[in-house]
Formats: C-alpha cells, sequence, structure tokens
C-alpha cells in the first residue's frame, strides 16, 4: 500500500500505513462504466389520488480524460441508453473525484439526462474523500458547497469512512461509505405554469476505488428525497396546487474492463 502514495507526483508527507484516494488519471485515459438505475417516484397534488411512477434503465457511459492537473480533471462523456440517442457531454471533477461542473451536454442543459440525473450516472462524486492520506478504519465528515443543475446552491454535509484496504483482481483498493444529507430547491418553468420543489435527500453509498488512479471500480448509492411541491399558474386566473413527493433512487456501477 505504501507504493500507492508514494508513486502519487508532487505529494510528500504520507505515511507508509496511510492511503490517498484522490483522482489522478492520466490525460487520454479511458473509463467504461455500466450503470443500473431504479427510480420511484410518488407524488400527490391537491385534494388527488397518490400517483406513483418506477423507472428503470441500464446506462453506459465511456469517459475520456481531457484534462488533468492541480485545478481537476475534465473528462468527456458519451452516455448510452437502450431506445435512446447517445449522449456527449464534458464534466469537471475535482483531486478527490467530486464532481463539481457540467460543461455541456450537446448544447442542452442538464436536465436532458432525466429521470436519471448526474448523481445516478456518477454516484460515488458526491462526499468523495478528501485528498489528504487516509488510514484504515479513518472517518472524515462532508461539507462541500454543490451546484446542481437546475437547483439552488446548496450544502452537502455528512460523513465518510474507509471502510478497508485490500486487492481486487490483482488491483489494489480502497473501500469507503457515506452517509450525506442535502437540501433541494429547484424551480421549473412548465407549459402553463411554475414548479418548485422543496425537500431534502438522504443518501447511503458505497465505492471501492483503485489506489493507483482514484478511479471508481464498483458503487452503489440509494437516495430517499422528501419535497414539498408547488405548482403556480402561469396566469391570475389559474389556482395554485400544493402537493408532496417522495422519490427514491436506487444505482448500481461497475467499471467494464
Amino acid at each position: 500500500m505504501a507504493l500507492a502514495c508514494g508513486a502519487i507526483t508532487g505529494l510528500t508527507g504520507c505515511r507508509p500505513d496511510t492511503v490517498r484516494v484522490a483522482f489522478r488519471p492520466p490525460v487520454g485515459a479511458r473509463f467504461r462504466y455500466q450503470v443500473d438505475v431504479t427510480k420511484t417516484r410518488t407524488i400527490r397534488l391537491g385534494p388527488d389520488a397518490p400517483q406513483r411512477t418506477v423507472d428503470q434503465a441500464r446506462l453506459e457511459a465511456d469517459e475520456t480524460v481531457l484534462a488533468s492537473g492541480p485545478e481537476g480533471v475534465r473528462v468527456s462523456v458519451e452516455l448510452r441508453r437502450a431506445g435512446s440517442a447517445a449522449r456527449h457531454f464534458v464534466v469537471l471533477f475535482d483531486r478527490a473525484a467530486q464532481l463539481t461542473a457540467v460543461e455541456s451536454i450537446e448544447g442542452l442543459p442538464a436536465s436532458i439526462l432525466e429521470p436519471f440525473g448526474l448523481s445516478e450516472i456518477f454516484p460515488a462524486a458526491a462526499g468523495a474523500p478528501p485528498a489528504r492520506p487516509l488510514a484504515a478504519g479513518e472517518r472524515w465528515r462532508i461539507d462541500d458547497q454543490l451546484q446542481l443543475a437546475g437547483s439552488a446552491p446548496a450544502r452537502l454535509r455528512g460523513g465518510g469512512h474507509l471502510v478497508r484496504l485490500g486487492v481486487v483482481r490483482g488491483h489494489e483498493v480502497a473501500s469507503i461509505s457515506t452517509l450525506t444529507r442535502l437540501p433541494v430547491t429547484t424551480s421549473t418553468d412548465l407549459q402553463g405554469g411554475h414548479l418548485t420543489l422543496t425537500g431534502v435527500e438522504n443518501t447511503a453509498s458505497g465505492a471501492t476505488r483503485d489506489l493507483g488512479d482514484g478511479a471508481v471500480e464498483e458503487a452503489s448509492s440509494t437516495t430517499s428525497g422528501t419535497y414539498r411541491v408547488d405548482l403556480t399558474p402561469s396566469t391570475s386566473q389559474g389556482t395554485p396546487v400544493a402537493g408532496r413527493m417522495t422519490i427514491e433512487v436506487r444505482s448500481r456501477t461497475r467499471r467494464l474492463r
């Protein structure tokens, strides 16, 4: 495990019993992932009966590293889903593999990925481990400022745990678990009205990361959200409608080699 720390150019002060799990792929590196996602949504507006929908999908993502440096990692992504055209976009990660920005999705907003958002495609991004050296069993606090597409800025808070170090298929890896809480406020213009969601998302996730480059090998994530729904008509003649929505998203990610 000492090699995982000593091989990082420009990083010093790493004890032999610690590792760094920072995301540090070389330019040109390519990663392929398969993501299975199930999203269950129940919504009730006004006096109407609740409506429940379940959406399942298998996604495949091909990622190519465009730039890698002290400021972070810029990655081109091609996302495919059966029955839909492939989507191309560019994302930015910091050195801990935290997803920090979406540059473009073929000129379209990030919401084009609905009903599966970027947090499902990159389940290990939120609450990524700190860049400092970590020992097996070590815990850390998570307190990140996030800017998600279509949402107001919010703070992601919680905690992480480096559960164990090990070897999987000949690769030295670190297994990490996180629990996070994220307040969410989104506002969307609809035909004939305006929709606002206000609530909280709680996420439990686990990931196995390759210590060679910090890339995710496997990950799973469960997010539960409860939201107040306010639907405001675009004309003064309409009647505002309030309601409640609950969402549960389960995802499992596997790196393809």
